[in-house]
């Protein structure tokens, strides 16, 4: 294959990991996010900071269950960026 025709396979593949990536996301906060009743009241307003300024961190290291749901976001997530990177050099049209 030359790197055209997997530039134009990798740019919707890499769109596409993205996505799964963001709404596996969405399902993972949903799901692990009842954890959280365990802070008592005052040491929630620190656990909700540290998820507003850096969520997705924030979420695997706060919720011990989402740990291992992590694995999957991240290789999406940067699979997702890779592929899309490789698309937008390998192809010949530049903006």
């Amino acid at each position: 294959m030359n790197k055209e025709l997997l530039g134009l396979i990798f740019l919707p593949a890499g769109v596409i990991s993205m996505a799964a990536a963001a709404l596996w996301q969405m399902y993972v906060v949903m799901t692990e996010s009842y954890t959280l009743n365990r802070f008592k009241d005052k040491q929630l307003v620190w656990v909700v900071s540290a998820m507003f300024f850096s969520f997705t961190l924030a979420i695997y290291i706060l919720c011990p269950n989402a740990r291992k749901k992590g694995v999957l976001f991240w290789l999406l997530a940067i699979g997702g960026v890779l592929m899309y990177v490789l698309a937008r050099l390998w192809l010949p049209w530049k903006k």
